[in-house]
């Protein structure tokens, strides 16, 4: 059984590292300094989102691998970690500032990966804005070398973090997410 945050069975936790959360302040201004500066429009929900939290740890941490058996390799476990949400400055660094780089799609911006390195990007070309696509590299049987592979995940960040986010029934996911404490430092998702 799957446990998601629409089906509100949970609410959707958000935490930092540290003890406190830091400051948004002028998080916004360097979002919009950078949309001037690229001549791009960040979707509405993802600025949202960093204006408020500016990265994080979010639970449910869950999602269903969209990649096929054959590139993925592991048939028994196609959940995927989503942790960490990038904060603004290390999406951009991440990016390396050229969000044309060959190692994602094109017009594309890194918002998290999971711990092995997988990344989830959310599309900035007007004709597929805001959706969230998982970045696979792997070797088909028609590839001799690695391939970059896009596999839509959600049309839009709102729907990937409150839809297809979700929670196992072994837990698994609360497990990598929880440590001592964390409860205190958590909030509600909201945005």
């Amino acid at each position: 059984m799957l446990l998601t945050s629409k089906e509100n069975i949970m609410n959707a936790k958000i935490v930092r590292d540290g003890d406190e959360w830091p400051s948004t302040r002028g998080i916004a201004d360097k979002i919009k300094n950078w949309e001037v500066e690229k001549k791009v429009i960040l979707p509405e929900d993802y600025k949202q989102f960093l204006t408020k939290y500016n990265g994080g740890h979010i639970y449910p941490l869950l999602f269903k691998s969209p990649v096929p058996e054959e590139l993925w390799g592991a048939p028994d476990d196609d959940d995927v970690i989503f942790d960490p949400v990038f904060d603004w400055d290390y999406a951009i660094e991440r990016s390396c500032d050229n969000f044309n780089d060959a190692r994602r799609p094109k017009s594309s911006l890194p918002v998290g990966s999971d711990p092995g390195g997988l990344e989830v990007v959310i599309s900035l070309e007007q004709k597929s804005l805001g959706k969230v696509y998982l970045i696979h590299f792997g070797v088909g049987p028609d590839d001799e070398e690695p391939v970059m592979r896009a596999y839509l995940l959600a049309n839009s960040f709102r729907e990937f973090v409150f839809e297809k986010l979700y929670e196992n029934a072994d837990k698994d996911g609360y497990d990598y997410w929880y440590r001592p404490g964390i409860e205190q430092h958590s909030v509600d998702l909201e945005f």
